[in-house]
């Protein structure tokens, strides 16, 4: 079968399927299954993170069940480093992204899905550190991808994109208080692989609302309505369009290094991915966070902890997107950061003067919210908000991989002085977070220029000169 005779009868399955009739309430059965994936996502991102003492105590043979030992902390100085440096393989994460582009989204929400699901399969049977590692990489590939992102803004109402979006997002943060729910239910002092069964009801959820919403949901109607529109292009009508895209991306608008060059010459920019790098910096204390917790309680009080704090990040996650529009960006950082501070001091003094794991879990729930929320404006809406259009999407994820390179930064000198074993790990979070996040922010107040309001047409390179 030649090229043209694939492209006709694919073009013809695509006409049938945006042909059919959209079912009754299919918002409704799509927002559900689109939510629940959401959920898989937040906790398969949260595992690893929460699990990683009990999974270092089995899978070492360490008796002592102390993270204070030097059993465990030989485990951690390994294994942590590894798990740092394998996230550099996700910079072939984009190319497998693009791939949706061309074979549709339904099957890559199919795919990750079911991708975490086998990760956290391969992660619950490890019987060897190679083995977890791997599962680890695994789950560390697929949740990135956020398709069910994509999915709720190419399908919800164009009016109610945001509600969906934030709807969604704080349902599946809170979800993750079903790893403390699980922990209870399943963790057990006196049995070292307990831990594996933590992680069955996530498995299994994940790799069947995966398998099922391959069959649930349609294909978005964006995907369709883009796809049919190439596959009706004649072969003059595609050299064409192929030479426009060469010309855009070599032109003044458009293309990654032309992004990098207008990110680092345009003062608004450049500002925002110092304060955005800076504080990205501080990032590295969420997947540490729990070896704190278990040097500082007992398996049930963590387990408490891990059923709260995940309310309190969705909270405050939906709190700073209704906020945002009404404050500014600037004055939602201001508010944000200093709420991810403060969070931060509370968990730690939480744990060193055993004030229990309802403080611990306020503490580190806000903590994480002001966090994560401050970072999505900084790598996200601001740098959309400052860019013309025609520079925009280069600018955004050009400037996301800049910004984000902060993390490693934090990471390996967090790994680094910590190795040496001078400085407590929970007095290491305030030492290298606390003077950070205050340098960005001042950074933010100072340097960078409000962008709420902003007429995303009407932006030029010198609109915020």
């Amino acid at each position: 079968m030649t090229k043209a005779e694939k492209e006709k009868k694919e073009l013809e399955k695509l006409d049938k399927i945006a042909a059919r009739p959209v079912p009754l309430h299919y918002l409704g059965i799509v927002m559900t299954v689109l939510t629940i994936i959401y959920v898989v996502d937040e906790i398969t991102s949260n595992m690893n993170a929460s699990m990683q003492p009990y999974v270092l105590f089995d899978l070492f043979n360490i008796t002592s069940r102390s993270v204070e030992s030097a059993e465990y902390k030989s485990a951690f100085n390994l294994v942590a480093p590894i798990q740092q440096i394998s996230t550099l393989l996700m910079v072939i994460t984009p190319f497998y992204k693009a791939l949706a582009d061309r074979f549709g989204r339904r099957l890559f929400l199919m795919i990750n899905t079911v991708g975490m699901g086998l990760g956290m399969l391969v992660v619950m049977t490890s019987t060897s550190v190679l083995q977890y590692i791997v599962g680890m990489i695994c789950m560390l590939f697929f949740t990135p991808n956020d398709m069910q992102v994509l999915y709720i803004m190419e399908t919800a109402p164009k009016e109610k994109r945001a509600t969906y979006s934030f709807v969604a997002k704080g349902i599946a943060l809170m979800s993750v208080s079903l790893i403390g729910v699980f922990s209870k239910m399943f963790l057990n002092d006196s049995d070292p692989g307990s831990w594996r069964m933590v992680y069955m009801i996530p498995v299994v959820a994940a790799i069947v609302i995966g398998a099922l919403s391959y069959f649930c949901v349609r294909e978005t109607p964006v995907f369709l309505e883009q796809r049919r529109g190439f596959l009706r292009m004649s072969p003059e009508e595609r050299e064409a369009q192929a030479q426009k895209n060469r010309d855009d991306a070599t032109s003044d608008e458009g293309g990654v290094f032309n992004a990098i060059k207008f990110i680092f010459s345009n003062k608004q920019l450049r500002w925002i991915l110092v304060a955005g790098f800076v504080f990205f910096a501080t990032t590295f204390y969420t997947s540490y966070y729990s070896t704190v917790l278990e040097g500082a309680m007992g398996t049930d009080m963590v387990a408490t902890m891990l059923v709260v704090y995940p309310f309190f990040n969705g909270i405050m996650t939906i709190l700073a997107g209704m906020f945002s529009d009404k404050l500014g960006r600037k004055r939602v950082c201001l508010l944000l950061g200093s709420i991810a501070i403060a969070g931060l001091l509370v968990f730690v003094l939480a744990c060193r003067m055993g004030l229990g794991p309802i403080v611990a879990a306020i503490g580190y729930g806000c903590s994480i919210g002001g966090l994560w929320s401050m970072s999505d404006t900084l790598i996200l809406t601001m740098p959309a908000e400052s860019s013309p259009s025609g520079m925009r999407s280069s600018v955004m994820g050009t400037i996301s991989v800049l910004i984000g390179a902060g993390m490693f930064i934090g990471q390996f000198a967090f790994l680094g002085i910590n190795a040496l074993d001078i400085v407590p790990m929970d007095a290491l979070f305030l030492i290298i977070c606390i003077p950070f996040m205050v340098i960005s922010l001042v950074i933010l107040m100072t340097k960078v220029k409000e962008t709420s309001g902003v007429d995303l047409e009407k932006v030029t390179a010198d609109t915020f000169k």
